[in-house]
C-alpha cells in the first residue's frame, strides 16, 4: 500500500482519488469509464511508475491532462526517466525537447536525429521545419502575454504523416531502438469526466417468479408448431405402456401350447415391428417440432433483450451488474437456457406425462390392488439445481475474460498474463464448488432411488404372488401392472432429471426478464415528444444541479448557469475533472439533471423526441470510439439513414482524413479492427470527426476533439472544424489553449460552477483570474 500511495502521488492522481468516498477502493468501471481521460491517465502513469520499469515507455503519456496535471505529472516522469531507458512519443515539444535525442519518422524512416541543438542547427531540416511549422500556431497563443523567447519551447512536433521519437539514455547505456507502442490505457467509449462508483441496485424484494404462461405467451407465434409437438410427444409417450401390454402378452403366450403359441408369437411380433414404426416417426417428429420453437423463442427473446438494453439510459450501465460481460453472458447463454423450459425438455415432460397417464390406465384395468400397492413403493427423487449463484459467479468470471481480451496490449504490456488467469479462476471457484456440491448431493439421491426401486421389485413380485395365491389375479395380469408401473416410474424419473435444467431455466428467465421489464428513464425509442422543423440552437442552462445515479453523495454541478446563442461558440475549460464533458453529456440527454433546466430554443429538452434531439448534434470525443467494420461503414454510421459515396467522401475532406484512407491498401474498405486499434490516435480521431461532418448537425459538440493531432492535422482538422462550425452552435472541451482561443464565449468551470466567462481577451487580463492562471500554467509547461 506504501508503494501504491507513493506511485500515486508521482502521478499527481493522490488529490482526486482522496477526494472519492471509498479512495482507492473505487471502481473505475469497464474500461474506465467511471474517470475522465486525464484521470484514467494518471492511473495508467501511476501503474506504470508501480511497476518500477527499468525501460519506460511513453506513448502521449500527458496528452489528455490539463495543463497543471501535466506538470506536475511531468516533473514526476522527469525524475523516475532518470537512469532508466525511456522512449517517447508525443507531439508537445516540451516532454522531449531535453531528450538525449530525438529520431523524426516520416513514411516509415528515420529521416533526422540528434538531440535538440543538434537539429535546430540546420534551419532546413525537417525537425526544423517542424518547429516551424508551429511557430504561427505557438506565437496566436501568445498574444496578450509578456513577450518572451519561447518560440523554441512551445511548439507541437508532427506531421500528417510524422512521428518522432526521443530517446533519453541512461548514464550508462545509449538506447537506439525503434518505437513501440506503449498502451499504457486502452480506452474504448467516452467516459463521464467524473468518477463514479458501481453499486449495484439494492433491493429487499426477492426475485419475482416467471410465471410459464409468459414464455408460453413470446412463443405464441409457434402454436400450431407446439401443438403438432405435443401430439407428437404424447404419441410417444403411448409407445412405452403399449410395449408394457406387448411384453407381459408374449411372455404369457411362452406358457400356451405349442401350436396356439406359435400363432400368438407371430401375432405379437408384427406388433412389435408396428410400434417401433411408430416410434421411428414419432420421435424426430416431436424432436423437431419442438426444436423449431425452440430456437425460435431463443432468437426472439435475444432481439427483445438486445433492443431493450441499447435503449436503456446511459446510468443504467454505469452499474456493476450491467457491465458488457454481464449483459452478454444474458444475451447468449440466459437466453439459451430458457429455451430448456420449451425445447427438448418441454417435450420429454408432455411425453412422459402421457406415458405415466398411459400406463396408470392399464396398471389399474388389469390389477387395481397391485397397482395401489407398487404405487406406494415408487420413490419419487426430483432433483433441484442450484444455478442462480453460479450463474453470478460465471457472468463475473466473463467480465474478468472480457476486460482481458479487449485490453490485452495493456495486459501484455505489464506481463499480467498470470494476474489475470488467477483472477478469472478465483472467479471460477465458487462454480466449480457448487458443481461439486451439486454432483454429491445428485449422486446420493440417485443411488437411494435405485435402492428403493430394486426394493420395490422385491415387494411387489411378492404381493402379486400372494395375490394370485388368492385369486384377485392373473400371472398375466400381474406382469401388466408391474411393467406398466415400472416404465411409468422411468418416465417420471427421465422428466424429474431435467429438473436442474428447469431450474436453471426459471432462473435464466427471471434475468431476462428483467431486462424485458424494466423500463428505461430515458428512452429513445419513445417516439413521443415535440420536434422543430427548423433548429436555431440557442441552448439554455439554468440553475442545473447533478451528481451521477451511481455517486449520489458526489456533486458535480451545483446551481449552474450558461447561455449558448445560436450559432456562437462556446468553449468549456478548467481542470481535469471539473465537469466539463458532463455539460456535454446533459445537453445530449444521456442524463437528466437533478434539479434546474436546459432549454434548446425555448423548449426544455425532455419535452422532445430524444432521438430527434441527439439527430441535431454531432459528438467528437476525446476517445474516439471506432466499431470493427470499414472505414466507410464507421464513417457512414453518423448519418441516420445510407449516407452515399459522396457524403463520405466530402466528410472525410473536411476532416483532412481522406488523404492517409487513400494512402492504406484497401482505402475506404479497410477494417478498423476492434475499436478501431489498427489505426493511429490521430487516423481514428479524424475518422470521427467525418462521422460527426456526415451527420449535418445543427449542434456540434467537440469534447478534446483534436487532443490526440499533430501540430500539423489538427490545424487542418481545426480548419475544417470551423469551416462546418459556421452558422452551427459549437460547445468546445479542450486544454489545448489555441483551440479554444478564437470561441465567442468561454467559460471556465471550477467546483461545478462557472467562475468566470467571456472572450479570450477579457478573461486574460482579469487580474488573478483563473483563467489568466490556466494560460500562465499552459505557457510555463510549454517551457
Amino acid at each position: 500500500m506504501d508503494e501504491i500511495r507513493v506511485a500515486v502521488e508521482l502521478a499527481n492522481a493522490a488529490k482526486f482519488i482522496d477526494k472519492l468516498p471509498q479512495g482507492l477502493d473505487t471502481m473505475v468501471g469497464e474500461h474506465g469509464t467511471q474517470l475522465s481521460g486525464g484521470q484514467k491517465q494518471r492511473i495508467a502513469i501511476a501503474r506504470a511508475i508501480l511497476k518500477d520499469p527499468r525501460i519506460l515507455l511513453l506513448d502521449e503519456a500527458t496528452s489528455a491532462l490539463d495543463a497543471e496535471s501535466e506538470r506536475v505529472v511531468q516533473e514526476a516522469l522527469d525524475k523516475i526517466m532518470v537512469n532508466r531507458t525511456t522512449v517517447i512519443v508525443a507531439h508537445r515539444l516540451s516532454t522531449v525537447r531535453n531528450a538525449d535525442m530525438i529520431a523524426v519518422i516520416h513514411r516509415g524512416k528515420i529521416v533526422e536525429k540528434g538531440s535538440h541543438l543538434e537539429l535546430v542547427q540546420n534551419p532546413e531540416g525537417a525537425y526544423s521545419q517542424l518547429i516551424k511549422l508551429q511557430e504561427v500556431d505557438s506565437d496566436s497563443e501568445h498574444d496578450n502575454l509578456d513577450d518572451q523567447n519561447k518560440s523554441e519551447t512551445d511548439k507541437e512536433l508532427a506531421s500528417l504523416s510524422s512521428k518522432k521519437i526521443s530517446h533519453r539514455r541512461s548514464s550508462s547505456s545509449r538506447c537506439h531502438s525503434k518505437s513501440q507502442s506503449f498502451g499504457l490505457s486502452p480506452q474504448t467509449s467516452d467516459p463521464p469526466p467524473e468518477p463514479m462508483e458501481n453499486e449495484p441496485e439494492k433491493t429487499s424484494k426477492k426475485p419475482p417468479k416467471i410465471p410459464l404462461r409468459r414464455l408460453a405467451y413470446l412463443n405464441k407465434p409457434e402454436t400450431p408448431v407446439l401443438i403438432f409437438g405435443s401430439i407428437a410427444a404424447i404419441i410417444n409417450g403411448t409407445i412405452y405402456p403399449i410395449f408394457s401390454i406387448l411384453l407381459s402378452s408374449m411372455i404369457k403366450t411362452f406358457y400356451e401350447p405349442p401350436h396356439k403359441m406359435i400363432s400368438e408369437s407371430k401375432f405379437w411380433a408384427l406388433m412389435f415391428v408396428i410400434l417401433g414404426v411408430v416410434s421411428f416417426i414419432g420421435y424426430p417428429g416431436r424432436s423437431y417440432l419442438f426444436s423449431v420453437a425452440g430456437a425460435k423463442l431463443i432468437k426472439r427473446i435475444r432481439s427483445l433483450c438486445f433492443e431493450k438494453v441499447i435503449n436503456m439510459e446511459v446510468g443504467w450501465f454505469d452499474r456493476l451488474e450491467n457491465s458488457s460481460g454481464a449483459i452478454g453472458a444474458r444475451l447468449s447463454a440466459d437466453a439459451a437456457s430458457v429455451r430448456g423450459l420449451v425445447g427438448d425438455a418441454l417435450a420429454q415432460i408432455v411425453q412422459d406425462s402421457s406415458s405415466a397417464a398411459t400406463d396408470l390406465v392399464i396398471a389399474f384395468a388389469s390389477c387395481w390392488q397391485l397397482a395401489l400397492i407398487i404405487l406406494a413403493l415408487i420413490p419419487m427423487q426430483f432433483m433441484k439445481g442450484f444455478s442462480a449463484d453460479a450463474k453470478l459467479m460465471y457472468e463475473e468470471a466473463s467480465q474478468v475474460a472480457n476486460d482481458a481480451v479487449g485490453s490485452i496490449r495493456t495486459v501484455a504490456s505489464f506481463c499480467a498474463e498470470e494476474k489475470v488467469m488467477q483472477l478469472y479462476r478465483n472467479k471460477c471457484e465458487g462454480p466449480k464448488k457448487t458443481g461439486i456440491k451439486q454432483g454429491l448431493i445428485s449422486g446420493i439421491g440417485f443411488g437411494v432411488s435405485f435402492f428403493s426401486v430394486f426394493c420395490m421389485q422385491a415387494a411387489s413380485f411378492y404381493a402379486g404372488a400372494r395375490l394370485v395365491e388368492a385369486g384377485k389375479t392373473n400371472f398375466a395380469d400381474v406382469f401388466r401392472v408391474f411393467f406398466a408401473l415400472t416404465l411409468a416410474a422411468v418416465a417420471v424419473s427421465q422428466s424429474s432429471s431435467f429438473a436442474p435444467d428447469s431450474t436453471k431455466a426459471k432462473s435464466s428467465a427471471i434475468s431476462v426478464f428483467a431486462i424485458l421489464d424494466r423500463m428505461s428513464e430515458i428512452d429513445p425509442s419513445d417516439e413521443s415528444g415535440l420536434t422543430l422543423e427548423m433548429v436555431k440552437g440557442e441552448i439554455v442552462i439554468r440553475h442545473v444541479s447533478f451528481r451521477y445515479p451511481t455517486r449520489p453523495d458526489v456533486e458535480i454541478f451545483r446551481d449552474l448557469c450558461l447561455t449558448i446563442h445560436s450559432g456562437k461558440t462556446v468553449a468549456l475549460v478548467g481542470e481535469s475533472g471539473s465537469g466539463k464533458s458532463t455539460v456535454i453529456q446533459l445537453l445530449q440527454r444521456f442524463y437528466n439533471p437533478d434539479s434546474g433546466w436546459i432549454t434548446l430554443d425555448g423548449t426544455k429538452l425532455h419535452k422532445f423526441q430524444l432521438k430527434w434531439l441527439r439527430l441535431q448534434m454531432g459528438l467528437v470525443s476525446q476517445e474516439p470510439v471506432l466499431f470493427n467494420d470499414t472505414i466507410r461503414a464507421n464513417i457512414a454510421y453518423g448519418k441516420d439513414g445510407d449516407a452515399t459515396e459522396a457524403e463520405i467522401l466530402a466528410a472525410s475532406e473536411l476532416a483532412n482524413a481522406h488523404n492517409f484512407i487513400s494512402g492504406l491498401h484497401q482505402g475506404y474498405d479497410t477494417t478498423v479492427g476492434e475499436r478501431g486499434v489498427q489505426l493511429s490516435g490521430g487516423q481514428k480521431q479524424r475518422v470521427a470527426i467525418a462521422r460527426a461532418i456526415v451527420k449535418s448537425p445543427k449542434i456540434l459538440l467537440l469534447d478534446e476533439a483534436t487532443s490526440a493531432l499533430d501540430v500539423e492535422s489538427e490545424r487542418a482538422v481545426q480548419n475544417a472544424l470551423d469551416r462546418v462550425m459556421v452558422n452551427r452552435t459549437t460547445v468546445v472541451v479542450a486544454h489545448r489553449l489555441s483551440t479554444i482561443k478564437g470561441a465567442d464565449v468561454i467559460a471556465v468551470v471550477k467546483n461545478g460552477v462557472i467562475v468566470e466567462k467571456g472572450k479570450h481577451e477579457k478573461l486574460i487580463n482579469i487580474k488573478d483570474g483563473f483563467y489568466a492562471s490556466l494560460v500562465a500554467l499552459h505557457m510555463s509547461s510549454s517551457n
